[in-house]
């Protein structure tokens, strides 16, 4: 029976075969070990994808505001420019593969899409899942080994676990219901997501948002189980995060662009947000993360 709840371009995809216009490229590939404390709050990436595969235990990722429960066999879609954050489950700590993945383009998807935004970002265990994680598997031994040629298999077998991710979909033929919500407390996280760098304040979000501050903060937590304020540091924290193992800018420079001209008050933050300082989590969180330079 066809499903009717996809957009035009997600219908020209399902009825379109899998063609790559730009071949994918690896940007990094990285590896979670079991710890039962680790999480990544809320960030973004603009210049690449990525895929994450669960190998072992359990953990909760909150992909564009939906939150999803993810276990061994599971495979997670970020497109480029989607929110998300990941909490490993304490008593049975996550151990995953991921990858980020740059210039994809593929046919009737938008540029650095590995599948539709039509489609839920989480695709459940199957008949393809153990062959997916023999590919992720081979592209960390290569990207740690950096042997002759480890570009060209890394993307060979990217390439191919990407194919098989759209099998998948094209044999299950699931779409996700796009969901709008108007309450207030999302369109507060809204107005955050796209502030958090700017040194805003509870007054400026109700300002903006013509809502009283006190109903604002007292609306906001009800439903995030989280205050205005602390989740901006989250998201704050979890780019900072993301700027720290992904690019080489100094600590005062990262603290500068997530609104803080005191990187000593920064270092103190995420120290008291991580239990790390910045330097301590660029040291322990590279020792599992191998990044590929492009040219």
């Amino acid at each position: 029976m066809e499903n009717t709840n996809y957009t035009e371009l997600g219908k020209k995809y399902w009825e379109t075969p899998l063609k790559f216009k730009k071949p994918p490229i690896l940007a990094y590939a990285g590896q979670v070990g079991g710890n039962p404390n680790w999480n990544f709050p809320s960030h973004k990436h603009d210049d690449l994808s990525e895929i994450i595969y669960i190998c072992e235990g359990e953990g909760t990722f909150i992909i564009n505001n939906k939150s999803y429960t993810a276990k061994e066999g599971d495979i997670l879609i970020y497109n480029a420019g989607i929110i998300h954050e990941e909490y490993s489950n304490p008593t049975n700590p996550l151990v995953t593969f991921f990858c980020g993945i740059s210039n994809t383009v593929i046919d009737q998807l938008k540029e650095l899409c590995i599948i539709p935004y039509e489609l839920e970002p989480i695709i459940r265990k199957n008949e393809y899942s153990n062959s997916i994680k023999s590919f992720f598997a081979q592209i960390f031994e290569e990207s740690s080994l950096k042997a002759d040629g480890y570009e060209i298999i890394c993307q060979g077998l990217l390439t191919s676990s990407i194919a098989l991710i759209h099998r998948v979909l094209r044999l299950q033929n699931i779409t996700s219901e796009t969901e709008e919500s108007n309450s207030i407390a999302h369109r507060i996280k809204e107005f955050i997501d796209k502030n958090y760098k700017k040194n805003i304040k509870l007054e400026d979000i109700a300002e903006a948002l013509f809502i009283n501050k006190y109903y604002l903060s007292h609306v906001f937590k009800e439903q995030m189980k989280i205050s205005p304020i602390n989740y901006l540091i989250n998201r704050r924290m979890g780019e900072a995060k993301n700027l720290l193992v992904s690019t080489e800018l100094k600590i005062g420079e990262i603290a500068r662009i997530m609104g803080y001209d005191n990187p000593n008050y920064f270092t103190l933050l995420f120290k008291k947000m991580t239990g790390e300082t910045p330097k301590q989590f660029k040291e322990n969180h590279k020792k599992n993360l191998f990044y590929h330079k492009n040219p």
